[in-house]
């Protein structure tokens, strides 16, 4: 009797076993395979398309150049291109004391208007090596973003789900500005600490989200849009009940979480001020690239209407309130308060704050709760069968648009009136 007990018991479980989605087998081996065949196609456009480099020296227009390079440099130093050349100078020889003017009297472009956590690091990295920045800018880049698609993984699949979690990583890794991954760029790292931060908030190590949040403050500008973030966890907690022995405590510690959060955005154009002895440096330097800190609602409407007149303005209307809906229903509030935050409050912040160059494609890789409606989109009945399928069509056509990235907007062929990759 009991080896018939066994053997049924060890047919129920295969049975179990076989009727458990494969992908809930994925470990963290998934998304480094996922990232690592991703970079590896990176570099294959990056080595293939660097031949089309044309030759970068002193007085260049349209672009500033401070270290010349030579047509056809390869994959790493085509990997430092653009403002790759401005984190060089930080790496190198730090932030200037004085302002740099032009002939006019106004501040002129200077390293001040990049954030000193990647470059002051590869700087680190450099001297303890000895290694140059062309060598460490690119691959500290993509290292680090193995630890930012590890976060990743890790934060959907306890927040969300293991689906959701396979979504996220290969629609981020396959997105069609990924390439800058690998690139002397703040996006991994501004990854690494924006899933950081939130998987420390959803976990409640409030000590710790001091720390990721001041960090985050140093690596890019958009430690604001974590206040609605931190305020959206306090309101869950207080609706739910769950707010411990101690609730005013936790109320208030949780209100100067957010305020903290909030004075962070200023830390980096005080520093700038103070080091430089120019009151609002940082704003005087953005102006150099003719950038401004305010309100530029209007510039994204006139986007809209440059492609495709009053019939694309209201698409992009009609697109704002689906995603709103989308935001009020339980399909987004299962993410939690934490990434469902994250989801409102960082496209909000781009198109109220960000300009409309191309670098609002790349900006949209911090915007990784996107991902998530395509997950759901397909569990939907009459997409489900075909899940796997589109996930196999994310890999295939974000590999040509990562391949059309690098070659127009990293490597540079020629030089057009047409606009830059901004800060």
């Amino acid at each position: 009797m009991e080896p018939i007990i066994t053997a049924t018991l060890e047919s129920v479980d295969r049975a179990m076993e076989a009727r458990v989605p494969f992908y809930r087998r994925f470990g963290v081996w998934f998304p480094v395979l996922v990232y690592a065949v991703s970079r590896l196609l990176v570099w294959v456009a990056g080595s293939v398309l660097s031949h089309d480099q044309m030759a970068l020296h002193l007085g260049q227009e349209l672009i500033r150049i401070t270290y010349p390079q030579a047509a056809d440099p390869g994959y790493l130093s085509v990997m430092t291109n653009w403002d790759g050349q401005w984190y060089r100078i930080i790496a190198e020889r730090g932030y200037p004391e004085v302002l740099p003017r032009t002939a006019t009297g106004r501040v002129d472009m200077n390293p001040w208007a990049f954030y000193p956590v990647f470059p002051v690091t590869v700087g680190v990295v450099m001297r303890l090596t000895g290694l140059p920045f062309v060598v460490v800018g690119p691959i500290l880049s993509m290292l680090i973003g193995v630890a930012a698609i590890l976060m990743l993984f890790k934060l959907v699949d306890e927040a969300v789900g293991r689906w959701e979690a396979v979504v996220a990583v290969v629609a981020t890794c396959f997105y069609v500005a990924s390439p800058i991954f690998s690139a002397s760029y703040t996006e991994s790292t501004a990854l690494l600490l924006v899933t950081l931060t939130l998987w420390l908030l959803r976990r409640r190590r409030y000590g710790w989200v001091v720390v990721s949040l001041l960090v985050l403050s140093l690596s890019r500008n958009v430690v604001i849009a974590m206040v609605p973030v931190i305020l959206a966890h306090a309101v869950v907690r207080w609706r739910t009940g769950d707010e411990g022995p101690h609730p005013i405590r936790l109320r208030v510690g949780l209100a100067a979480l957010a305020a903290y959060a909030g004075m962070l955005t200023w830390l980096w154009p005080t520093i700038a001020s103070a080091v430089t002895g120019t009151p609002d440096a940082y704003n005087e330097t953005m102006l150099a690239w003719k950038i401004q800190t305010k309100i530029k609602l209007y510039m994204w409407w006139n986007l809209l209407y440059d492609y495709g007149g009053v019939a694309t303005q209201v698409l992009g209307v009609l697109g704002v309130a689906a995603f709103t809906w989308f935001m009020l229903t339980r399909h987004s509030w299962r993410w939690g308060p934490e990434i469902w935050g994250w989801a409102g409050a960082y496209p909000a912040y781009i198109v109220l704050v960000s300009s409309t160059t191309p670098s609002r494609v790349r900006y949209a890789l911090l915007a990784f709760p996107m991902t998530l409606l395509i997950a759901w989109f397909l569990t939907l009945g009459p997409w489900r069968r075909w899940r796997y399928w589109a996930l196999g069509g994310i890999v295939g056509v974000g590999g040509v648009l990562m391949w059309w990235y690098t070659a127009t907007y990293i490597v540079i062929d020629q030089l057009v009136a047409r606009p830059l990759l901004y800060p």
